[in-house]
């Protein structure tokens, strides 16, 4: 019993260092861990008529969701977690191909996001065409919530449910993704805001709708759906 947790205690801590390390060197490791590189994989990809539509990924937390294995990560404060990144990356909607944006080493097995963070995604239509419009929102040129400094879409379990980014690392897997349904992000963001969307009152002077308000919560419940980990 007690080699098998000085087994298991070895991989896990190794699996913590590599993810420490991410982004400082890609050194390969053993005992049980195995290295992945990160990608961010626009799927479906499309961002329509939008010719920049970035967000940022601030942080990403993870737990082993074996109960033996997470205890290795208590800590006075509670139960600490991996952390994917350090500096946070900007994730380009328009992309239609995967890209790397982190490189890990974790053990094979089953993981839960316990933190996951995100910025308000911003969407520019350098080029609006002319009216009329299908709707008021095709009549905005740019759509940026404008969250008061630090306000983030930030989750972090339990209270958030973030049974949807539950991931399982194969033996011999070398990638692992964050992939976004792009379509389906940018509909849930705009639809956030379609209530308060007012078509040009004088159209031939300014064609453009005005935004006014912005449902916050709404967004929030439907980001994940649009986000997952494979």
């Amino acid at each position: 019993m007690r080699s098998r947790f000085l087994h298991m205690l070895s991989g896990m801590v190794l699996a913590s260092v590599a993810v420490m390390a991410a982004g400082c060197n890609h050194d390969t490791l053993s005992s049980g861990s195995q290295n992945l590189d990160m990608t961010y994989t626009p799927y479906p990809s499309g961002a329509g008529r939008f010719d920049n539509a970035i967000f940022d990924v601030i942080q990403i937390k993870v737990l082993p969701a074996d109960p033996e294995e997470r205890k290795l990560y208590q800590t006075p404060n509670g139960p600490g977690g991996l952390l994917f990144l350090f500096d946070r990356f900007l994730a380009d909607l328009t992309l239609t191909a995967a890209v790397p944006f982190s490189h890990i080493a974790l053990s094979a097995g089953t993981y839960n996001v316990t933190l996951i963070d995100f910025t308000f995604p911003v969407l520019v239509d350098e080029n609006l065409a002319a009216p009329p419009y299908a709707s008021c929102m095709d009549g905005v040129s740019t759509i940026d919530a404008q969250p008061p400094p630090g306000v983030t879409l930030r989750f972090r379990a339990p209270t958030d449910n973030l049974d949807s980014l539950t991931f399982t690392i194969q033996p011999g897997q070398t990638s692992l993704s964050l992939t976004v349904d792009v379509p389906g992000l940018i509909e849930d963001y705009e639809a956030a805001f379609a209530p308060g969307c007012i078509p040009c009152q004088n159209c031939s002077a300014d064609p453009r709708s005005t935004l006014t308000t912005f449902d916050t919560q709404a967004f929030r419940a439907n980001l994940l759906r649009n986000i997952s980990i494979k």
